[in-house]
């Protein structure tokens, strides 16, 4: 697993050093305190991340279930407080408490939570109530503290996340489609009743009738990829990226591409493939079951936030503000992402200790590979889903 770790840093760290170069390349044309302010806040977060993804990775996983409810309990005071006049409302909506964004600390939690509590229910898993219906009580009251706020695009991942941890805990997947439906018409009747995001919608619909308004800055996203071309115009010699707004955050990637090219765009998605093919292979190997959800979710949360920015900064699905993973500038973002990955590595660091306690038990009568393995389905070869 020293490999798989050591390529997975690699990956998080080349991102995170492309974050701070690109934010300081997207506020070159600033010569305010605001730039430099938030340049020093990014660096101050991604810092304080890589002490959380330290102590996360120094710490077993298996010992820390307690845990999970605990941060699950503070999630939820925080989205509470949020919607209290203690919340900072920015453009119709509040997700901000001082300082930090509390649906940031419900993705954390949430995967703790869940994967803590399929690993402890497998006797009951496969039972509608007792199984999923408790599963989707866990979530229920984060799922909606967040589509308070209102922000749809994180309710949505986080809606799946949930349902993709239950499904791999072993809940039937005939009893995922009632709650999927429930929750995409109350989606669906979310955006119905916001103008803003009709007009989102419309925008991508039909791009050339709002190229001007709502459409405008997919519009300049792409041609910030347009003029970066392949080889890219340079570090901070891009114009283009300045036209584009909110490039610091949800479109950063134009920026990438405008200043690197198709080269650095590439390597955006190279990073992040690395990522995926680690995390899944961390699961694949996890000492158990706990360590898989764990490792599942923490994944497929990072690759459905990764595929859902790209989709919109390329006018692939409508616009969503939702950050680039490591790269966009967000201190609360950052600080749990790398949080995460602290997490991923003490899965494969627990999962690295049995495979060295397999090897010693090789001339042993009984292998512990083998109780291990019933644990971890995924490392199961008579392991089938269930219909």
């Amino acid at each position: 697993m020293r490999t798989v770790t050591t390529f997975l840093l690699a990956a998080v760290v080349a991102l995170v050093s492309l974050s701070l170069t690109m934010l300081a390349s997207a506020t070159a044309l600033d010569s305010g305190t605001n730039a430099d302010a938030g340049i020093r806040n990014q660096l101050i977060a991604t810092l304080v991340g890589f002490v959380g993804l330290g102590l996360a990775a120094s710490l077993d996983y298996r010992r820390t279930r307690r845990l999970s409810w605990v941060v699950y309990g503070v999630s939820l005071v925080l989205l509470v407080l949020v919607l209290t006049p203690l919340g900072h409302e920015t453009k119709g909506a509040r997700r901000w408490l001082f300082g930090i964004q509390p649906s940031e600390v419900a993705k954390l939690s949430l995967i703790l939570a869940l994967a803590s509590y399929g690993a402890q229910r497998q006797n009951v898993i496969q039972r509608f109530w007792k199984g999923l219906g408790l599963g989707c009580l866990i979530a229920l009251p984060i799922l909606a503290l967040v589509a308070a706020e209102p922000d749809r695009g994180t309710t949505a991942l986080l809606m799946l996340v949930t349902m993709m941890i239950l499904l791999l805990a072993g809940v039937r997947w005939l009893f995922v489609v009632p709650p999927v439906i429930i929750g995409v018409a109350a989606l669906g009747a979310m955006i119905w009743v916001s103008p803003m995001a009709q007009s989102r919608w419309k925008a991508w619909w039909d791009p050339d009738s709002h190229k001007a308004t709502t459409g405008m800055q997919v519009r300049k996203s792409l041609q910030a990829f347009a003029v970066g071309g392949i080889e890219g115009q340079g570090l901070a010699a891009g114009a283009q990226k300045f036209r584009v707004p909110e490039v610091h955050t949800d479109f950063i990637l134009p920026a990438v591409g405008e200043d690197l090219g198709l080269f650095g765009s590439l390597g955006v998605l190279a990073a992040y493939s690395i990522i995926l093919i680690c995390g899944v292979m961390i699961a694949f190997r996890a000492a158990d079951l706990h360590g898989l959800l764990l490792a599942a979710g923490i994944t497929f949360l990072i690759c459905a936030q990764t595929t859902v920015n790209i989709g919109v900064v390329t006018a692939l699905l409508p616009n969503k503000g939702m950050p680039l993973p490591f790269v966009s500038r967000g201190g609360s973002s950052i600080a749990i992402l790398l949080t995460l990955v602290g997490i991923l590595l003490s899965v494969a660091r627990q999962a690295g200790s049995a495979e060295e306690s397999d090897a010693a038990s090789e001339h042993s009568g009984r292998s512990r590979s083998q109780s291990r393995n019933r644990n971890n389905p995924f490392a199961n070869p008579d392991f089938a889903p269930v219909d």
